[in-house]
């Protein structure tokens, strides 16, 4: 009489809670059997919403003791969350099916007068009802393909399936695949259910992998729980899959590798010869920082490279397991393969027939914007769990980081994560009684191709961080994703292993947790080509100095193939020429507009001068080649118009340069103004007797097919940041008006210098106190560098559109150019 009192109690609660979930959510109640209901939504995501409420009301209800003594209806408290129950009150299996039109029927029943459904949809749904078990929420394939065809998986929260495979449905036997469903961060996600009930399977389901094996062009996630826990568990796997590439492609794995890569530079007609000017920082320092910073270590990194310490031993020796760290691993694994399931990515469980381990993950995404939201929903999910104290001193958390604003930057086992666009290539593998009990129903292993170097990007990047390939990076990953939500920063060029090129790297991370980058150690790579953001000039609060180029082409060839290639030229010139001088490149704003940083004024004018060199001798600069290519007629004309012009037109107008595409432009007292005139100048300049009458009468900027307007500004910026999309370092302030308007201000050609700082002291070049000079970085064959003249002119005070006040300008030129015009052209400076 008891339990009838109970299961009363029972009864009546699970009628509420079903309606209120359908009042609340949006469903019609269509029938009861006994204490089965049936109901009908407009769509699946709602269906699927209906579901989750349901389970989650169920296990938070407050049931009484009576009801949770019934069988089947006890608590059982949860292993993830906090205050969470797996189970708790009546346990209630529930199915969803999508049914087309003409696949059910509806009429009004003669009785109760409300509308009864029926059909081969409605029998296969009443089935499907019956083969889960209690707490089970079981799709239909027509159901889940619906969900994704039209992408509504977020607007049902991201939910986790798993394919159970293939089955017998109904009397006739008719194959369906099956999922089970479980909202995501919850704790009906720990539920375990036996084999479905009354129906015969035909394949075995994929598991969280509700996808198909992929191939070709995807984007690669790997994952590392805990790198400076298990850096030797990644290790060994790394260095055995680039075993195994190295036996079928006899690939050379020295780590002196990328010295003996060709430069890209080396074929180019702009080829700058290489210094050695790379920013000293060891592997082996980096592998040691980072396995030790998480634990809280605070010897130095001295200490622990010294041999007599014997510390590097003692790392090794110390490094323990315990019940801790495993529950923390089967958390991390729990959660995501829940989020690959969300994110339709599909878990490569063996490479070159080598089971990955447990502490790693591979995934495979179709987009590549997947793949991203994927990498900042394990971040924010991993950082939000409730791990437990003694997990957290498992892993050397004893005090919680935080940032500026009292956000916790980190909690419980870090994960490193990288992503990767490339192409891979799977194969079928056989079992065999040699294989590891893990493998056993993995029929498909994956060549290592794309995958080494997305592994051993993860296992360059630090606990908590996500690095992007640059193939990553310039695909479509931005699609359907809030760049106001997420912080992206350049992190400079890098040699990495098992890449043939130096590679681009990219730290993405979601907007709360951005300031874990104050934290992070530079990454662990071979070595580093170019400094990131973080490391930018000016980016730690010093002065900087900043840089606008404008490449000017002569109206004459506007519509020149050969300007064309020279501006494209010029463009890879400024990037060849940036590392020799410490320069940043932070934007390029059009074609060859670049805006650029340098930690000080005489790096900026070195590499001006250096730059305006360089297109003054390079021969593909040379409007030779392209007066050759034009009809003679043109040439007459131009010869005629050029000996027809006074000197006072240069004195007065400039040339008749412009950017590209646009109208030409004149210098008058220092600003720029519009000009439609189209003007040749006579010049007592002669490039010699060899060369014809129309290139004697140019000025030395009509001998080029483009020459380079460039403003220098100094001083400090208001504030840096990375861009939002590019994540390079951008600046703020006054200083950078100033910067574009001094650009805008010069001559093509020219260099001009201001700034917001005393100059007094700054602008001393050279040791020679009565001639200006600056050391030119490699200008030689020999690599020596050559020190060269230069005319520092004060031009007085200037205004600028958009500054304040007057600003002090300098005009920087070379004294005496050491590869003067008239010397044989080249383009190997």
């Amino acid at each position: 009489e008891q339990d009838a009192d109970a299961y009363l109690l029972l009864q009546e609660a699970h009628d509420e809670i079903m309606r209120n979930a359908l009042a609340e959510i949006g469903g019609h109640e269509v029938d009861t059997e006994g204490d089965a209901f049936q109901c009908m939504f407009p769509n699946v995501v709602i269906s699927l919403l209906f579901c989750f409420k349901v389970q989650e009301d169920l296990a938070g209800y407050d049931w009484p003791e009576s009801v949770l003594s019934l069988y089947g209806c006890a608590r059982v408290k949860s292993k993830l969350y906090r205050n969470k129950y797996v189970w708790a009150g009546p346990r209630v299996r529930m199915a969803v099916h999508f049914a087309k039109g003409g696949t059910y029927l509806a009429k009004s029943h003669p009785t109760t007068r409300r509308v009864a459904y029926g059909g081969k949809a409605w029998d296969t749904t009443s089935t499907l009802s019956d083969v889960g078990h209690g707490g089970q929420i079981i799709v239909s394939e027509s159901a889940w393909r619906q969900l994704t065809a039209n992408g509504d998986e977020g607007a049902a929260g991201y939910p986790i399936f798993e394919d159970l495979g293939r089955y017998q449905i109904g009397d006739q036997g008719l194959p369906m695949r099956l999922l089970q469903v479980t909202p995501a961060r919850s704790a009906l996600s720990e539920r375990e259910f036996p084999a479905l009930r009354d129906v015969d399977i035909l394949d075995r389901g994929q598991g969280m992998n509700i996808v198909p094996s992929m191939d070709g062009k995807v984007a690669v996630v790997c994952a590392i729980i805990e790198p400076s826990r298990f850096i030797g568990v990644a290790e060994r796997f790394i260095t055995l899959i680039a075993k195994r590439e190295q036996a079928s492609k006899d690939f050379s794995m020295d780590e002196n590798k990328m010295d003996s890569v060709a430069s890209p530079l080396a074929t180019s007609p702009v080829f700058v010869p290489e210094y050695s000017n790379e920013i000293d920082l060891m592997s082996l320092n980096n592998t040691v920082r980072r396995s030790t910073s998480l634990r809280g270590d605070e010897r130095s990194l001295g200490e622990l490279l010294n041999p007599q310490n014997n510390v590097l031993k003692e790392e090794n020796t110390t490094l323990y397991f315990t019940d801790e760290h495993q529950q923390a691993v089967d958390v991390v694994v729990s959660t995501l393969q829940s989020l690959v399931s969300q994110f339709g990515g599909y878990v490569i469980r063996t490479v070159e027939e080598v089971d990955t381990p447990k502490q790693m993950m591979v995934i495979a995404f179709k987009s590549s914007s997947s793949a991203v939201r994927f990498a900042l929903a394990a971040q924010t999910t991993l950082m939000e769990y409730p791990w437990p104290k003694e997990v957290n001193e498992a892993f050397g958390r004893t005090t919680m980081c935080f940032s500026k604003d009292g956000v916790p930057l980190y909690n419980g086992p870090c994960v490193a994560m990288s992503a990767h666009v490339t192409k891979i290539e799977k194969f079928p593998m056989f079992e065999c009684e040699g294989r590891s009990k893990s493998s056993v129903g993995h029929s498909i292993s994956y060549k290592y191709n794309g995958i080494l170097q997305a592994l051993e990007l993860a296992f360059i990047a630090n606990g908590g961080q996500t690095v992007l390939s640059s193939s990553f990076f310039d695909s479509k990953w931005q699609r359907g994703l809030s760049l106001s939500q997420t912080q992206v920063t350049d992190l400079g060029a890098h040699g990495v292993r098992y890449f043939s090129h130096p590679v681009k790297l990219i730290e993405i991370l979601p907007k709360i947790l951005q300031e874990r980058t104050d934290f992070f150690s530079p990454l662990a790579s071979q070595r580093i080509l170019s400094v990131g953001a973080p490391n930018a000039p000016g980016a730690h609060g010093e002065p900087v100095a900043l840089v606008f180029t404008y490449p000017r082409v002569a109206q004459e060839f506007q519509n020149s193939e050969h300007a064309s290639q020279a501006v494209d030229n010029f463009s890879e010139t400024v990037r060849a020429l940036l590392p020799r001088y410490n320069g940043y490149e932070s934007q390029e704003v059009g074609t060859g507009c670049f805006f650029l940083s340098f930690p000080s004024v005489e790096d900026a004018v070195a590499w001006s001068i250096h730059l305006q060199l360089i297109l003054r001798r390079s021969d593909w600069n040379s409007t030779e080649k392209a007066f050759e290519s034009r009809d003679c007629p043109e040439k007459q004309n131009l010869s005629r118009k050029s000996s027809s012009k006074s000197d006072s037109v240069d004195s007065k107008m400039g040339d008749y340069w412009g950017p590209l595409g646009s109208s030409s432009f004149s210098w008058m007292e220092g600003q720029v103004q519009e000009s439609n005139a189209d003007f040749s100048i006579v010049s007592s300049d002669s490039f010699g007797s060899d060369q014809n009458l129309t290139l004697r009468n140019m000025t030395i900027r009509k001998r080029h097919l483009v020459l380079v307007q460039i403003g220098i500004s100094y001083g400090m910026p208001t504030k840096v940041t990375p861009h939002v999309q590019t994540g390079r370092a951008d600046y703020f302030g006054p200083i950078v008006n100033l910067s574009a308007r001094v650009a805008k201000g010069t001559k093509p050609g020219d260099v001009h210098l201001s700034s917001y700082e005393d100059l007094s002291e700054t602008l001393r070049f050279g040791d020679d106190p009565d001639q200006q000079s600056c050391y030119l970085k490699g200008m030689e064959f020999a690599n020596e560098g050559k020190w060269v003249d230069v005319d520092l002119s004060d031009e007085g005070m200037r205004s600028f559109k958009g500054v304040k006040d007057k600003r002090r300008l300098y005009s920087v030129k070379v004294s005496s150019d050491p590869y003067s015009l008239r010397a044989t052209p080249t383009s190997s400076l």
